[in-house]
């Protein structure tokens, strides 16, 4: 198991958190943990949820996306998530939660919306 790394990075328009490693039902409420301070922290800016060095996202993973997608949704904080390949964007895809979630290739194009 490779353990969850954050880093967070303020910009003007946005909250870039960057994710590394695995989020499997351990690691999970940490993402969770993150997310929640990033979102307090951007109030109303989007947040940028890099998660190009995730190898691995489990259920448990995908249901944070979907409580902090509909958070953000509710306070006006876009959640812009960042998965150009492997198995993020292949689960968000088997579970169709790239239609409901916005994707996208690079934290540029994220920031960019």
């Amino acid at each position: 198991m490779t353990p969850l790394q954050t880093e967070a990075e303020r910009r003007e328009n946005a909250v870039i958190l960057r994710v590394t490693g695995e989020v499997d039902s351990y690691t999970a409420p940490l993402l969770h943990d993150h997310l929640a301070e990033v979102f307090t922290e951007a109030a109303g800016r989007a947040v940028v949820l890099d998660m190009t060095g995730v190898s691995f996202l489990a259920s448990s993973g995908l249901s944070v996306l979907v409580e902090y997608h509909t958070r953000g949704v509710d306070e006006g904080t876009p959640l812009r998530v960042v998965a150009p390949a492997g198995s993020v964007l292949r689960a968000l895809r088997a579970t169709t939660l790239n239609e409901m979630i916005e994707l996208y290739g690079t934290v540029s194009e994220a920031l960019a919306g």
